[in-house]
């Protein structure tokens, strides 16, 4: 397995590898046959192109129109997380905090374990309080609330359904009416990353195991944008897929894991459609005696697991999300929300990704921090479109 810093590459590359029909790799693992080595070479170049957009700090491209997040002040946001247990929705929600504190909003945490029962509890208990803005966090699927949803409408209470839908997506019919904004999630484009990682260090003929849970709204949208990746641009890679709900990461990815590794010896990586599922896949990949043979790249950027790729290497690239980046995308949505603004189409805030990887790691801290490695553009770009945060 090879171990470059990915190349930059022309752009007339993409223009080759698109006339080259690519034959696309079966889920079952058998692979293409008949592959040419100018196939090959092609989806290598295309990969390495891809991942190179993706090195620098990011810059902020958001534009709209600018409103007074001040007068939030007073303002009560409830936020409803997919799973507390998560550490990557307790991290958002947690910079959320922050932000709205600092304009005098208050905000309340509905803590929770990952059910839709849960989730609807908290619904109706933010109605009950009378709160200004309920938020669903990262992940929650709407669409198995709609009771508590009407009773939110009913009360006047806008929602709010944060990098859930996938970028470019409109809210679903079923919600329409019952959501009333959403931050979009570049999670296709970032898992398809994750294939141009593999594709890269594995020059082309990579074996994955792709850790899915199906149930969270957009994982089977991920999961064909990562196909479609391996479709297009790696004829010689196989995959294999595996479903573990939300509720099981942390009592069943390891045993997947495990049992996948001994089962298939040439897997060599393994794709997690979220980085939290790494936590519990690298210690799968450690008790089959894989370590140095199988990586994992992921997608989220959460601090725990940073801190895991910096310690033990397993982990090699994880396609970040500025966490405080994505507080400042909700807080931009909810602040419009709270205080009668039209709130930008589609979610569409422009949150960016960067790969994190050896070369740029240190850069997030040591150990990781939610604040680092990714500049500050966001900052100054939102104060601009805020205004000060200082009260009259």
């Amino acid at each position: 397995m090879r171990h470059p810093r990915p190349g930059r590459a022309v752009l007339a590359a993409l223009a080759f590898t698109a006339s080259l029909g690519l034959v696309a790799c079966s889920s079952d693992g058998t692979g293409g046959a008949a592959v040419s080595d100018a196939d090959v070479a092609a989806g290598l170049e295309y990969a390495r192109a891809q991942l190179a957009q993706y090195e620098a700090d990011p810059q902020f491209t958001f534009d709209a129109e600018p409103f007074p997040m001040k007068d939030i002040a007073g303002k009560t946001i409830f936020a409803v997380p997919t799973n507390s247990e998560n550490p990557y929705n307790v991290a958002v929600d947690e910079e959320s905090k922050k932000v709205a504190e600092r304009y005098g909003a208050t905000w309340i945490e509905y803590t929770n374990q990952g059910q839709p029962t849960q989730w609807a509890t908290g619904v109706e208990q933010a109605v009950n309080q009378k709160v200004d803005l309920i938020i669903l966090s990262q992940g929650v699927d709407a669409s198995l609330i709609k009771p508590a949803l009407q009773k939110a409408d009913a009360a006047g209470i806008p929602v709010l359904l944060t990098h859930t839908i996938l970028r470019g997506e409109p809210i679903p019919a079923d919600l329409q009416g019952l959501v009333d904004a959403t931050t979009d999630a570049p999670l296709a484009e970032a898992n398809r990353l994750t294939v141009d990682w593999m594709i890269d260090r594995t020059d082309g003929d990579g074996n994955a195991l792709i850790i899915t849970s199906n149930e969270v709204p957009p994982a089977k949208a991920e999961v064909a944008a990562m196909e479609d990746e391996i479709a297009q641009y790696c004829p010689k890679c196989s995959y294999k897929i595996v479903n573990v709900p939300v509720a099981e990461w942390a009592t069943k990815i390891q045993s997947e894991v495990q049992s996948a590794l001994s089962a298939d010896p040439t897997i060599n990586f393994v794709l997690p459609i979220y980085d939290s599922m790494s936590l519990y896949a690298q210690s799968g990949i450690k008790a089959a005696g894989k370590t140095g043979q199988v990586e994992i790249s992921s997608v989220n950027g959460t601090p725990a697991v940073l801190k895991i790729q910096q310690d033990d290497g397993i982990v090699t690239m994880n396609v970040g999300e500025s966490i405080p980046w994505l507080a400042w995308a909700t807080l931009d949505q909810a602040g419009r929300l709270l205080l009668g603004y039209e709130p930008v189409a589609n979610g569409a805030q422009e949150t960016p990704l960067k790969l994190i990887t050896a070369d740029n790691i240190d850069e997030t801290g040591t150990p990781p921090q939610p604040d680092k490695g990714y500049g500050t553009a966001y900052v100054t770009g939102y104060e601009a479109i805020w205004g000060p945060s200082e009260q009259p």
